[in-house]
């Protein structure tokens, strides 16, 4: 690696990477794979049994040496958390920004860097998850060819990450006690637990009786109004890290109400979707915890810019996930290492909800014996590899797309 990137932050240094890349592109594959989640997730919006996920794949030459490179969409099946779903990523992606990618690749005579990738993203300004996974595989076939690992490109340091988990709304308290209790038993130090309006007190209370010292959080995913904000506050009785995103996600306001009343901290997450969003929170008062998802931020570099802002103002945050694959799921892991946060995100090994990882066998293991501290992946690239031939049986759909001409752009 570069020595003189040892003097940048991790932001600097994600953008340098690809600068000076002599990797040719031939051509790209933009896939949806349909994956089955092992257990139901019930949330205020609804049921959630299947994740279908878009996957990018480039492919080109570097010295006459294949290369390759993957990203992973965040998209769910509907747009119940985003505007876009995963039929408009597949979409925009085949359209719009793979298009794009290999005309001006073609023209430029090489694989862009993260920097000059940037000037794709006006090209599909509301399509922040299509962009990021476009991005990922960009900077997958430049950490591969180089043989680097996204967690040493970005200096993140060495040592466990802390993981959380997640449980659904569950219409059995008894239910979700046994469930809780089986998370705690296999080592997470931390639960999230899905509310919404009517299912919120009386499982919030069971679990903090069960488990008095437990760091507990509770989202309520949008679903709260208003007119709530005496009820929300009387949560504060239950001790909790902090209470995530109760009401709409373009209602700041309510949220800033909320936190004003309330002793319990509260963090969003779906009103986070730039880091201009971010500070706009903080410095109304509509927040003070943060949840990091790149992909709603539009990738890896806003998502290590707000990292560095809420370092700055001492503002805590925790990775959170959108049920990846074990390949996006080391991304945030590695996100996480970099943060230096000591909260736990949602960073539960993909084995834990998927039936069917996609990863190479050996990176599915990752973190079974102690699912609640995760350790970086340090292969090449920004995760473990993909299984083909899984990948291949898991496949629904698949579109290929080669290099031709077309209006290019400058590595700045």
């Amino acid at each position: 690696m570069d020595m003189t990137l040892d003097a940048l932050d991790p932001g600097e240094r994600w953008s340098r990477l690809g600068v000076g890349s002599t990797a040719v592109l031939l051509g790209l594959e933009i896939r949806r794979v349909e994956l089955k989640l092992t257990n139901p997730v019930r949330t205020s919006h609804g049921e959630h049994r299947r994740r279908p996920v878009v996957l990018v794949r480039l492919s080109g030459v570097d010295h006459g040496a294949p290369v390759e490179g993957w990203g992973e969409c965040a998209a769910l099946a509907d747009r119940s958390y985003d505007a876009e779903d995963v039929d408009d990523s597949f979409s925009i992606l085949e359209e719009t920004l793979g298009p794009a990618l290999l005309s001006a690749t073609s023209i430029a005579g090489h694989l862009p860097s993260l920097k000059a990738l940037g000037a794709l993203r006006s090209l599909a300004p509301d399509a922040p998850l299509a962009y990021a996974a476009l991005e990922m595989a960009v900077a997958d076939t430049h950490l591969r060819s180089t043989g680097s690992s996204f967690v040493d490109w970005i200096g993140a340091p060495a040592g466990p990450v802390r993981a959380g988990a997640v449980v659904g709304e569950f219409r059995d308290v008894g239910e979700l006690l046994s469930r809780v209790n089986v998370l705690l038993d296999q080592g997470y130090p931390r639960i999230k637990m899905k509310i919404g309006r009517g299912a919120d007190v009386e499982p919030i209370a069971a679990v903090r009786q069960a488990h008095p010292e437990l760091f507990l959080q509770v989202d309520g995913n949008e679903d709260y109004t208003e007119s709530d904000i005496d009820h929300l506050a009387g949560l504060d009785r239950y001790g909790l890290a902090c209470l995530e995103q109760p009401f709409h996600r373009d209602d700041l306001a309510t949220h800033a109400r909320l936190a004003h009343r309330a002793a319990t901290p509260i963090c969003l997450d779906e009103s986070l979707a730039s880091p201009e969003t971010v500070v706009s929170a903080l410095e109304m008062g509509a927040c003070s915890v943060v949840c990091v998802k790149p992909a709603r931020l539009g990738g890896i570099g806003p998502a290590l810019e707000v990292i560095q802002d809420c370092s700055a103002r001492s503002v805590p945050l925790w990775m959170g996930g959108m049920f990846e694959t074990g390949f996006a799921r080391a991304v945030n892991v590695a996100l996480g290492a970099a943060s230096g946060t000591d909260w736990p995100g949602d960073l539960s090994p993909a084995a834990s909800y998927l039936r069917q990882d996609l990863t190479v066998p050996q990176a599915r293991s990752l973190g079974a014996e102690d699912p609640g501290n995760l350790i970086p992946s340090r292969a090449p690239g920004m995760g473990p590899a993909f299984d083909r031939e899984v990948v291949d049986r898991h496949t629904a759909r698949l579109v290929r797309l080669e290099a031709g001409p077309g209006p290019g752009f400058g590595d700045g």
